[in-house]
């Protein structure tokens, strides 16, 4: 058993167990395509998915680790479900609320976070948190000004009638996006600077 890798070690005591690799994805918490991954040793086992997997199949943690210390790297500073919080954050494309919801709901169900995650989580948060607040203030100043009358100044007028109303929407998901872009790449050219 010594000379097995860790790939072979899962993938060995899934089947004794009887379990399909979509039972331990499900059992473990992972995507389907991280099981096949790990188990075809295409992938670097996280920590977090090693101890999953271990506690499903009732491997003991060190009998993984020990014989494969060099197959196996831990994730510390969580770079890979930071990447995600912004990809996540994205949907905001969709919906613009579904943009601050999804990477809200991951972080609040996230286990393990540190520091540098919460840091990601918050700027997210605040930017699109920001954004809602300025595009919802315009959307009401508008749909208050035409329900009770209010004379809006000419340069406002001027504005609202032209291709110009339109750079504000656009302003939104620019700056959003490119907010979005700018981190995301900057965290996986950490990732590849650490490599």
């Amino acid at each position: 058993m010594e000379n097995q890798t860790v790939n072979q070690l899962i993938k060995q005591a899934r089947k004794l167990r009887g379990l399909t690799q979509q039972d331990l994805a499900n059992q473990a918490g992972l995507s389907l395509r991280t099981v096949q991954r790990i188990e075809k040793g295409t992938e670097e086992i996280s920590g977090f998915s090693l101890r999953q997997i271990s506690q499903i199949l009732k491997i003991p943690l060190e009998q993984l680790i020990m014989p494969n210390v060099n197959q196996i790297s831990i994730d510390n500073n969580q770079s890979g479900s930071i990447k995600a919080l912004y990809l996540a954050s994205l949907t905001f494309l969709v919906n613009p609320l579904l943009g601050l919801l999804v990477p809200a709901i991951m972080g609040y169900t996230k286990q393990n976070k540190d520091a540098q995650y919460s840091k990601h989580l918050k700027k997210i948060i605040i930017i699109h948190a920001t954004g809602l607040l300025l595009l919802g203030a315009f959307i009401s100043y508008l749909l208050a000004a035409k329900f009770f009358h209010i004379r809006q100044p000419l340069y406002l007028n001027y504005i609202f009638k032209s291709w110009f109303f339109l750079l504000i929407p656009v302003c939104y998901y620019g700056v959003i996006i490119i907010f979005t872009v700018i981190n995301y790449f900057r965290i996986k050219g950490s990732d590849a600077s650490q490599d």
